[in-house]
């Protein structure tokens, strides 16, 4: 019996060291969530002469453990290659991907755009009745940037109004058809003021706050190709993924496989070991951020050739 007991004592000391081992491993810090996002801008580009890529891009999106692909909804999806948007939306269901359809106007944030807002949504609710339902999209995701306007210099706050009562409509709009709506923000909107109330009467300090209250998942236009450093991602986002925490949206931060005017917006030129190294520090400073939702890179087909260099 005495055996047995230092047999037994023996085993749980082994036990708890192994525990102990395993804990320190993980330095303490909440499992990592390695989902991502991405956008596709123009699918015939990416799919090549007659979808002939697409086993090669769900085997990448599955790969990169993508959750969510934002496509550009263009007027070809209503016509000729409405196929063609079928058959990738029906593939990225299979894999597990849900497609978002994209679209936006700067001026859809003027009170005299939003009728080209509603032609947008209309199309895509058309477009999902019309659809299989494996083929249908799963939501809409807004990219306005209405800050790009000659208003927004001179007049930003009746700007902004006008772009919450924008966003009000297409929330409520996806809220009667049953979708999920996201939005692209810039990492800066925690310094605009909102100009309404959240819904819970209380007073949104910032747009950002503001915009979380309305939608399901923002997609942050974050775009610096150091994670790091005190003009890096993780520190222009610090305050953006502690409003989601608050609110319950769901905030993908975004990263920049494309080209751009200036090299440091984007990990474009440089290497995929570098993007992938960003957005692991990314993953492992907000792991314990239920806000956090994973990285967006913009765009997938910038991603693949970025990728393609490894």
């Amino acid at each position: 019996m005495r055996k047995w007991r230092y047999a037994a004592g023996a085993f749980i000391v082994v036990l708890a060291a192994a525990l102990l081992i395993y804990e320190l491993s993980r330095g303490g810090r909440e499992p990592l969530n390695r989902t991502a996002a991405t956008w596709v801008w123009d699918l015939d580009e990416l799919l090549g002469a007659g979808g002939s890529r697409t086993g090669e891009v769900m085997d990448f999106l599955r790969e990169r453990r993508v959750n969510a692909v934002y496509l550009y909804m263009g007027k070809s999806a209503a016509g000729p290659g409405q196929s063609l948007y079928r058959a990738f939306i029906q593939a990225a269901s299979d894999a597990g991907v849900e497609v978002h359809a994209l679209g936006g106007e700067r001026n859809w944030a003027l009170s005299e755009g939003w009728a080209g807002l509603r032609d947008y949504l209309e199309q895509v609710a058309s477009y999902n009745e019309s659809a299989p339902e494996g083929a249908r999209f799963k939501g809409i995701h807004l990219d306005v940037e209405p800050y790009l306007l000659p208003e927004w210099a001179h007049d930003q706050s009746g700007l902004t109004r006008e772009w919450e009562q924008m966003v009000d409509q297409a929330a409520a709009f996806a809220a009667s058809h049953s979708l999920e709506l996201g939005v692209d923000l810039p990492f800066w909107l925690d310094d605009i003021p909102a100009s309404a109330s959240s819904l819970d009467g209380k007073p949104s300090a910032t747009l950002d706050q503001w915009m979380m209250d309305r939608v399901d998942s923002v997609a942050l236009m974050s775009y610096r190709n150091e994670a790091e450093g005190t003009n890096g991602v993780i520190a222009l986002v610090q305050q953006e993924l502690q409003h989601a925490e608050a609110s319950g949206c769901r905030v993908f931060v975004g990263l920049n496989a494309a080209p751009d005017e200036e090299a440091a917006l984007t990990f474009y030129g440089t290497s995929p070991e570098r993007l992938r190294r960003a957005a692991e520090l990314i993953q492992r400073e907000f792991a314990g951020n239920a806000g956090f939702a994973g990285i967006a890179v913009h765009d997938l087909a910038a991603w693949m050739r970025l990728e393609q260099q490894g």
